[in-house]
């Protein structure tokens, strides 16, 4: 009777058992989470509410439904599956795996002492947590590429002279609008997903209905950011980019995004009011109770599994701990022999600007000069700005791409014309020419990514540049930024001429120092 009890006890606290096991073995991950969720100027800055909100909810399902320890060794398979692509993105260093694999694990534990038909009640109030790890930053370029493309639509209604080149907006005579990845919309995105299935879970009952205010709250906040970068650049133009609003656009834009939210709701309210005659849900959740549950004799080995799956988890961490907190250090100067004719200056900035990237394992900027008398083609005072920036690995606020990651500071620089530069068989760089705020002064870029051996020209191509780089050995992701300034030369043409040997000297010695 005793040993009964002692089972029976073991199999009510083996859902927290688990849940504990699943904290400490990615904590790392968990960390870097929670890390992302406190930068407030980022499109995750909702996290920790919708984690609260999760758990609250979470605790109210489990009270109502009170859910039956058993042990359903079908799912094990895809708790197994989870747990693989969590191990296998630690060894391989893409933290977008992790990230990933951290609601499946979750739910397919808990599926394994559960089944299904206990478990699926608690699949929203968890699955909620979706809309706040980081892997939707994929859907950032795409973003921008529609806004650019609906606002285009609407400037050309209005006796406005303008030029679009990517995510560009140039008004002649008057400055450039980058449509960057702070206005792709996709915090208002998330938000309002978020907000949608929130209300779905607590009122609505039909499949139908879930639909059709999902699909709504996708349309209103895609519509907010439209409006808001819309109202920004017009402003913008009208002022002369003197217009207080285009510095507080994130203010203002949580002002339209909840002006979106007042027809969201009251759809929500009449979807509500059509679906009173559905099932209570306390009633949908009884009705899920298993009368009897299984004896929980796996549950002892889905433990000790899990203690495993700590180890493992953490051993694969080993190897970064040190490296993890280590400051830059410098490159060796890649660029020597490429730049014999012309003086090093002792800053690290070309005309007040540089690259603004934060926490690279390896750097290199430097300006150079190129006294008098200069060669035809090089114009008389050109300065020369070189860097290169490197992380060995990357892993959470050390990545090649991020939000705070840019090639120039857009609060003192505007783009102006975008370009490409070609360097030869291997490809092209991204140019382009920056235009000092409140100056006349053009600054030539050519920029690009490396990536595990990959070069690519843009943020969404760099990203997805690792998932290649897993069948090679090569975990490093750089950026070669190359500026040049020319009082008497044409600045993009020679930039394009002195691009391919530059970028082959950066390549020769990453692959030098990466392989």
């Amino acid at each position: 009777m005793d040993r009964s009890s002692e089972i029976s006890r073991i199999d009510r606290l083996s859902p927290f058992a688990f849940l504990a096991i699943f904290l400490l073995g990615t904590w790392p991950t968990l960390y870097g989470l929670g890390t992302r969720w406190l930068k407030f100027d980022e499109s995750y800055s909702h996290g920790f509410m919708v984690l609260a909100v999760s758990l609250f909810l979470s605790i109210r399902k489990w009270q109502a439904t009170r859910p039956v320890t058993g042990f359903y060794p079908f799912w094990l398979l895809p708790l197994a599956l989870s747990v693989a692509l969590y191990l296998v993105g630690g060894i391989l260093l893409i933290e977008a795996f992790q990230q990933v694999a951290l609601l499946p694990i979750v739910i397919s534990g808990l599926m394994v002492l559960w089944g299904w038909r206990q478990t699926q009640t608690f699949f929203l109030t968890i699955g909620i947590l979706l809309f706040t790890i980081p892997v939707w930053d994929y859907l950032s370029w795409y973003l921008q590429l529609i806004t650019v493309a609906v606002n285009q639509f609407i400037l050309s209604w209005l006796d406005i002279e303008f030029i679009v080149e990517g995510v560009i907006v140039y008004f002649p005579g008057v400055g450039a609008f980058e449509i960057a990845h702070g206005c792709s919309g996709l915090r208002y995105l998330l938000v309002g997903m978020t907000l949608t299935v929130l209300y779905c879970e607590l009122n609505l009952r039909r499949l139908h209905d879930w639909v059709w205010l999902f699909g709504a709250g996708i349309m209103l906040a895609l519509v907010a950011n439209w409006i808001r970068v819309f109202v920004i650049i017009y402003v913008g133009y009208k002022s002369d980019m003197t217009s207080s609003l285009i510095q507080e656009h994130d203010f203002f834009g949580w002002w339209v995004f909840a002006g979106t939210l007042v027809p969201l709701f009251f759809f929500a309210r009449w979807l509500e009011r059509k679906d009173d005659g559905a099932q209570p849900d306390d009633t949908a959740e009884q009705a899920l109770r298993p009368r009897v549950g299984k004896p929980s004799s796996g549950v002892a080995a889905l433990i000790l599994g899990g203690l495993l799956f700590v180890a493992l988890s953490w051993w694969t961490v080993q190897g970064e701990s040190g490296h993890a907190t280590r400051a830059s250090v410098p490159h060796e100067d890649p660029f020597s022999d490429e730049l014999r004719q012309w003086l090093p200056l002792f800053e690290d900035r070309l005309l007040g600007w540089r690259p603004m990237i934060e926490w690279p394992d390896r750097t290199f900027s430097k300006s150079f000069f190129a006294p008098a008398p200069a060669t035809r083609d090089s114009g008389s005072g050109s300065q020369v700005f070189l860097g290169l920036y490197s992380y060995d690995y990357q892993r959470p606020q050390r990545e090649i791409v991020q939000y705070h990651n840019h090639v120039y500071d857009p609060e003192r620089f505007l783009p102006n014309v975008t370009f490409t530069v070609p360097v030869g068989a291997s490809g092209e760089l991204s140019g382009l020419t920056l235009k000092g705020l409140g100056t006349d002064q053009r600054i030539y870029i050519a920029y690009g990514y490396y990536v595990e051996g990959r070069w690519e020209t843009n943020d969404l191509q760099a990203k997805l540049a690792q998932l290649p780089g897993i069948f090679n050995s090569r975990t490093d992701a750089s950026l070669l930024v190359i500026g040049l300034a020319c009082t008497d030369c044409d600045g993009e043409n020679r930039l394009k001429a002195m691009s391919p040997a530059l970028k082959e000297a950066a390549q020769d010695y990453l692959d030098r120092l990466y392989n």
